[in-house]
């Protein structure tokens, strides 16, 4: 028998898997084995596995395989999750390449090029699993949106309501203006970056007393309800139970005391907008204030917006600081 100079993995590996395949040493049914399972964190249907799914899946590959040779009934289930939100910001690209406009599609329309993509994609993963030799017992490969998953989640949900342990609040989300949804913490990107800081002087009511405050995003202005200071403050003690005109929208609005704020960080006033800061609406909440939202959801500004609705967010953020210094109120940037 001549031995190759060179290791031919594909033609090795192919053929083993293919033996292993055909004979159904992976599958796995019930008996009076010890039951050792694993349920493969599935991945997203966005693309291709990468090093990661590499590491994790081999790791658990070792345990499945350790788990046979110790003769327990051991299973591996595979499958792919439907990642929705990222499924479908890949479905709308595809979309856009074909010159087709997402909302101009019905929603069964956009089903069948999501479902489309999915299979494709799908498909790819599994393949690659294959290919790296991992021993899931594919009989039994499940899909995150298939029919039978989807309606245990629906139950699940209907049973922790009967329950008493779901409800439905107010929340602050992430959005995203593009895709038009809300977003899990974990979708987030969060960049590094300078932004101009301005600060601007709100009239207390009735005085010629100003309080200056610094903010990176002089449109939420218009959302203000409330200016906090720290009640160990000495510097703001006489303000407590006042009120201040907010700029641009002259909109009166109670001074409130809060230990939240820092009395060491930036001018020590710091403006409450419930609508468009986690931890303003924390304090919102804890003082009982109003919410004004003041962003459509495509991120322009809605009629709060006063003489910038319309606008998208960055660009009304330019206007509103433009006005802010027509007014005088903008004391430095």
């Amino acid at each position: 028998m001549q031995i190759p100079s060179k290791y031919d993995a594909s033609k090795v590996e192919d053929k083993w898997y293919e033996y292993w395949l055909k004979n159904e040493y992976f599958h796995s049914e019930p008996d009076e084995r010890e039951p050792y399972t694993i349920v493969i964190p599935p991945p997203n249907v966005t693309g291709v596995l990468h090093m990661g799914h590499m590491l994790n899946n081999t790791l658990q590959d070792v345990l499945i395989r350790r788990a046979r040779l110790l003769g327990k009934n051991a299973c591996w289930v595979p499958g792919t999750d439907h990642a929705s939100i990222a499924t479908e910001a890949k479905v709308v690209a595809k979309l856009k390449q074909e010159s087709i406009n997402k909302n101009e599609l019905t929603r069964e329309e956009f089903l069948e090029h999501a479902w489309e993509w999915t299979h494709k994609h799908g498909g790819i993963i599994l393949e690659q699993l294959k290919k790296l030799g991992a021993s899931c017992d594919w009989r039994r490969t499940k899909f995150t949106m298939d029919d039978d998953l989807s309606e245990s989640v629906i139950d699940t949900f209907i049973d922790l309501h009967e329950k008493g342990l779901i409800y439905r609040g107010y929340r602050m989300v992430n959005w995203d203006p593009e895709a038009q949804t809300t977003l899990s913490d974990e979708e987030v990107i969060h960049v590094e970056r300078t932004d101009k800081l301005y600060y601007v002087n709100y009239q207390i009511e009735g005085e010629n007393e100003v309080i200056t405050i610094a903010t990176t995003r002089p449109e939420t202005i218009l959302g203000d309800t409330a200016v906090c200071v720290n009640p160990n403050d000495e510097r703001f003690s006489h303000l407590k139970g006042k009120n201040v005109i907010v700029p641009l929208c002259n909109r009166v609005v109670p001074i409130i005391l809060d230990d939240y704020v820092d009395m060491e960080f930036g001018t020590g006033c710091l403006k409450i907008t419930p609508a468009h800061d986690v931890n303003d609406k924390e304090i919102g909440e804890r003082h009982d204030l109003e919410v004004i939202d003041i962003l459509n959801d495509d991120a322009t500004l809605n009629h709060y917006g006063l003489q910038f609705e319309g606008m998208d967010r960055v660009q009304a953020r330019e206007a509103a600081a433009k006005e802010l210094d027509k007014l005088g109120v903008l004391s430095k940037t």
